[in-house]
């Protein structure tokens, strides 16, 4: 161990700093890209619309299950939040428009629905499965993920942890 100590003297700080970067990146703590997409009619949207209220980002398609499955707790969660949250559908397929429309209307979707665009939305993509929901705070901050499916009670636990980030033992002190 001495001997690889002296070949290679960086090499602990190499392996720090790399583990340091890696945390910097990988964790949900980084500001959110001000990304910019069509909506289903044409119209450009961009994060930084909503700033101010809490932003669900959840990327779907119509052919995926678990995603059909969750869109009446999105639609539950964004009535019952409206106010104060935002969520966005990214719908995440080659497919034409007035399909997608079509399946929009079906559902009676009530929260706005963004086509992907050709650039990957760092920090959200690559994605690891659909559904992935994201949450972005008031302040575009990036601050968790979900993969699957998710309930509007799962939701409002998710965006109820990170607006009061004290942990419930300390609040009964």
């Amino acid at each position: 161990m001495v001997s690889n100590q002296i070949r290679y003297p960086g090499r602990r700080f190499a392996e720090r700093l790399t583990i340091v970067l890696c945390l910097l990146f990988w964790t949900p703590t980084a500001n959110a890209v001000d990304f910019e997409l069509l909506d289903l009619d044409g119209n450009r949207h961009r994060l930084s619309e909503f700033l101010g209220k809490w932003v669900v980002i959840n990327f779907w398609a119509t052919w995926c299950g678990p995603c059909l499955k969750e869109i009446p707790e999105l639609i539950a969660f964004q009535s019952r939040h409206e106010s104060e949250v935002v969520v966005l559908g990214v719908n995440f397929e080659d497919r034409p428009v007035s399909d997608v429309k079509e399946f929009v209307a079906s559902f009676g979707i009530n929260y706005l629905v963004l086509r992907t665009g050709g650039e990957p939305l760092t920090p959200f993509e690559p994605l690891k499965g659909l559904p992935s929901t994201f949450l972005v705070s008031p302040e575009a901050e990036y601050l968790d993920v979900v993969l699957g499916a998710v309930t509007a009670i799962e939701l409002e636990d998710l965006v109820a942890r990170h607006r009061d980030p004290t942990p419930q033992s300390a609040k009964t002190d």
